[in-house]
């Protein structure tokens, strides 16, 4: 079956059925075609993961609320204050970052957050 509409991409049964996912198949013939695919890989591979504005909102949320914790507490060292602050603005940056559908399910399912090839083991220098 092939599709003849400008706005549908074409697809291979074939391709669909081994592979199980999605796919766009496109023959890049032109210098420009090219160019523009390897333009568009190399934008989609870079690109920020939190844009910067939501990453500055969260640091100065963070700041506040770590400064709203901390106001009257005569007791807190500087080293418990500065501690706290990092974990503030970890956690608001990270509660920020967009998760793909494919991220959230393998995280459910028990999957994971990455996959590897190898298991491994760890290794206690007391046993040599």
């Amino acid at each position: 079956l092939r599709r003849w509409h400008p706005r549908i991409n074409n697809y291979n049964d074939l391709v669909l059925f081994l592979y199980k996912c999605n796919m766009d198949i496109k023959f890049i013939g032109s210098d420009e075609a090219a160019k523009a695919l390897i333009y568009y890989v190399t934008d989609y591979i870079t690109k920020s993961a939190l844009p910067l504005h939501l990453a500055l909102q969260a640091l100065c949320w963070a700041a506040k609320q770590n400064e709203a914790k901390f106001n009257n507490d005569d007791d807190a060292t500087v080293d418990i204050v500065q501690k706290s602050l990092m974990v503030k603005a970890v956690n608001s940056m990270m509660a920020r970052q967009e998760l793909s559908h494919q991220q959230v399910m393998s995280w459910l399912v028990g999957g994971g957050d990455r996959y590897c090839s190898h298991s491994f083991k760890t290794l206690f220098f007391p046993e040599f």
